[in-house]
């Protein structure tokens, strides 16, 4: 995870992360227009979403395509309304689900980002790291949904130097838009893309 950031003073860095995935039509058309774009990002998927034959197989294509995978939880619960054991299962259950698709990399997204001294030491000690965001997009609230996620978005990215950008692959209104989304970005000055795989 350290290479995906650090370029230095004057870069604008830009790392793209999707939740609560894989959808059955939408992932796959996201991924699309990320081979497109030549872009990689983090998909945080949940564990259930990970069960049938079709989520297997674009999670399969996820991790071929050099993306990270990371555990978004098995049921998407507020772990820090959990006991140790269920905040472990939700984990593990979504960890058994990804198996090797994660290539060794443990990143861990807490649902709503809610997690406390529990959820944290849980966490460390199965060996994840917490990734959280920087850039919410708010493309799953229904004032934003539309297209205005993709403003709210840009001025947030605009205004920092390191973006991780929280988006979700849930949602059919995101996928439409993400070609705008990325092309506004990549107009802005001094942008980088993690190149990581």
């Amino acid at each position: 995870m350290s290479e995906l950031y650090g370029a230095g003073h004057g870069v604008r860095e830009v790392v793209f992360s999707f939740d609560d995935g894989p959808h059955p039509v939408n992932t796959p058309k996201l991924l699309d227009i990320l081979e497109k774009e030549g872009l990689k990002a983090i998909f945080f998927v949940v564990g259930q979403n990970l069960e049938s034959a079709k989520g297997k197989d674009i999670l399969k294509r996820i991790s071929a395509d050099g993306h990270y995978v990371g555990n978004h939880t098995y049921s998407h619960p507020n772990l820090a309304k959990l006991t140790e054991e269920q905040i472990r299962n939700e984990i593990e259950k979504t960890a058994a689900l990804i198996g090797d698709a994660d290539h060794g990399v443990k990143l861990l997204r807490p649902p709503f980002g809610a997690h406390n001294a529990l959820v944290d030491k849980v966490v460390h000690d199965m060996g994840y790291r917490i990734v959280l965001w920087n850039v919410d997009t708010n493309d799953w609230n229904p004032k934003y949904k539309d297209g205005g996620w993709v403003q709210l978005g840009l001025d947030q990215v605009e205004a920092r130097e390191h973006s991780l950008v929280l988006a979700h692959d849930i949602h059919p209104t995101t996928v439409a838009r993400v070609d705008e989304f990325i092309t506004a970005i990549k107009a802005l000055p001094n942008v980088q893309f993690p190149a990581y795989a």
